[in-house]
């Protein structure tokens, strides 16, 4: 499996798959849309041997959409990997008997989620055609943005049985598309505090692989200032901050969804815990993490992060956590 949303999951096609191929691009309705009016009149031979041909790598090929519940494969769709202008082209078919379920906009979120927390993507592209006013909408509600429109035209050779496509070209830049579906708050009971962090920590063995740290965790962000990141209803990410002092306070705990990193989710939380905190009169916000002394690649981008939010590095306790697990104390000025 490549990614899964709530309703659907996308992975790699198989031999099960020759059917709905055969129906799909054979679709009328469907390929169409695409300059083929009658379908691509393609055999399941054809498909047999597309399929056959399928390298390793998730990019820039067809991938198979599955509704989890009823375990059909309801269509196709394609990760462009991103140029060297950081723009991912992507599609979705689905086949008719589906449409009407806004499984479009789930897939289409979907993968915008998987380019720009995997790769170094910048911009999702999309060109549906231009008498395709569902796919347009979906495209818009997404965040996509028209920029331009092209017609192609097809080889002289191929012009008895394709039509001209006309389409309209929709860009979803990625910090307006985490933007509008980001959602930070502050929560406010205990039990609520310990259910996220048990779900978020939990999830990240290779930041928390300690059970009695973990329950620790768990237990005592109930009683802290926890800030909560959301995305689609769904938390993605926290942290949790206690005060020692009135002008200090220390980040206790985070953590964001490994599959939701590089989206700067951990930069927008720490802003408004921040704007929080200097209302406060807090001046100084600290944190302790894992010192370069342990060779952890997870929390080398750990500290990378906060170097990059402003934080610096005060002082090394070789024996804090034990002497295997050197803990650096950082320091920023609010």
């Amino acid at each position: 499996m490549i990614f899964q949303t709530e309703r659907l999951k996308v992975r790699k096609p198989e031999n099960i798959d020759i059917e709905m191929y055969f129906k799909l691009w054979n679709s009328s309705e469907v390929i169409q849309n695409v300059g083929f009016p009658q379908g691509l009149k393609i055999t399941k031979e054809k498909i047999s041997e597309q399929i056959k041909k399928q390298d390793e790598t998730e990019y820039d090929k067809t991938l198979v959409v599955v509704e989890k519940f009823s375990g059909k494969a309801i269509g196709e769709c394609k990760l462009g990997f991103p140029n060297e202008e950081g723009i991912s082209i992507t599609d979705i078919k689905l086949l008719p008997e589906f449409w009407g379920n806004s499984y479009g906009k789930e897939i289409k979120n979907a993968l915008c989620l998987y380019l720009f927390s995997r790769t170094y993507c910048k911009i999702v592209e999309a060109s549906p055609n231009k008498e395709n006013s569902a796919s347009q909408k979906m495209q818009e509600i997404c965040g996509g943005v028209k920029v331009r429109e092209s017609v192609y035209h097809f080889p002289e050779s191929m012009q008895d049985y394709t039509e001209d496509v006309h389409s309209v070209i929709y860009h979803i830049h990625k910090k307006k598309w985490v933007k509008m579906n980001l959602l930070i708050k502050k929560v406010e009971t205990g039990e609520e505090r310990s259910r996220i962090c048990k779900k978020v920590i939990l999830s990240l063995p290779g930041w928390f692989g300690l059970e009695d740290a973990n329950k620790e965790y768990i237990e005592n962000v109930a009683d802290t200032d926890f800030y909560a990141a959301y995305m689609f209803d769904n938390v993605v990410g926290f942290f949790s901050v206690i005060s020692h002092f009135p002008q200090t306070s220390e980040i206790y705990v985070c953590g964001i969804l490994s599959e939701y990193h590089r989206l700067g989710i951990g930069r927008k939380l720490l802003k408004v815990i921040e704007k929080d905190l200097k209302k406060k009169g807090v001046n100084f916000l600290t944190v302790k993490t894992l010192s370069a002394s342990h060779p952890d690649k997870g929390y080398a981008k750990t500290r990378k992060f906060y170097e990059a939010v402003g934080f610096v590095p005060l002082e090394e306790f070789k024996t804090l956590w034990g002497e295997t697990n050197p803990c650096l104390f950082m320091v920023k000025e609010l």
